[in-house]
């Protein structure tokens, strides 16, 4: 009786995992990656895209203009803090309020420094109050209703200071020298004088403008015994500009 013969078993062979499109090891194509390129380049060119990446683009410039610029507000308050030898609160509060106004910052703080020291609770003999030296009848043109209270806040009096200021450079084609000369004696006075073939200046706008490239701390008048016969500050300052200013 014969055996037959054992059969063998069959190993199968690992299965071939199929073929991904593309290449091997499922690279894409050539024709793919051309296709996607293609496809970004047309997307990149529809006026829509433009659109929102030029919008994009702008907001980020203008996010990192307004960072460079506060960072420069920074340093500047720091520096006008240091000369004046103020807090960086205090100089940075006459920083925005001349930026608010419109006023020259350099001048903003030489005009606090002539008129108040850098002191928010200054009160001068004519009635002015305050770091810029505002007179209550001024205040009330300026914002009817104000109390003195109200004038002697610190931001406050700095805002309407300087507001009044400008409206004298106005005022005077831009004339600073003039425009102080006013601050300090009234449109009034300074018309006045005018009209009658006089000078009104009194030697106050020189105190605040100070010599050319000179330091404007401590500033001494080469004619300061002169200055000691001028009218006295505020000299009876009007409630508002003169009719027809």
């Amino acid at each position: 009786m014969s055996s037959r013969p054992t059969p063998r078993r069959r190993i199968n062979a690992p299965r071939r995992s199929p073929r991904r499109a593309g290449g091997p090891l499922g690279r894409p194509s050539a024709a793919r990656t051309a296709g996607v390129a293609a496809l970004l380049v047309l997307l990149a060119l529809l006026p829509p895209t433009r659109a929102v990446a030029a919008a994009v683009w702008s907001r980020v410039g203008d996010a990192v203009a307004a960072t460079r610029a506060a960072e420069a507000r920074e340093r500047m308050v720091a520096a006008y803090a240091r000369r004046y030898g103020i807090s960086t609160e205090l100089a940075g509060a006459i920083e925005r309020a001349a930026r608010a106004e419109r006023i020259e910052t350099e001048l903003a703080f030489r005009l606090v420094r002539v008129e108040s020291a850098f002191r928010p609770d200054a009160v001068s003999s004519a009635g002015a109050l305050g770091l810029t030296q505002v007179m209550p009848a001024t205040a009330k043109y300026l914002q009817p209703g104000i109390t003195r209270a109200q004038l002697l806040d610190r931001d406050t009096n700095l805002r309407l200071g300087f507001r009044y200021l400008r409206e004298l450079i106005a005022v005077y084609d831009g004339d600073q020298e003039e425009a102080l000369t006013a601050y300090n004696r009234g449109p009034g006075t300074v018309a006045r004088i005018r009209g009658a073939g006089g000078d009104p200046a009194n030697g106050y706008a020189d105190l605040v403008l100070g010599k050319r490239g000179g330091s404007p701390v401590n500033h001494v008048r080469h004619d300061s015994a002169a200055a000691a016969s001028a009218a006295p500050a505020h000299e009876l300052a009007p409630a508002r500009l003169p009719a027809g200013f």
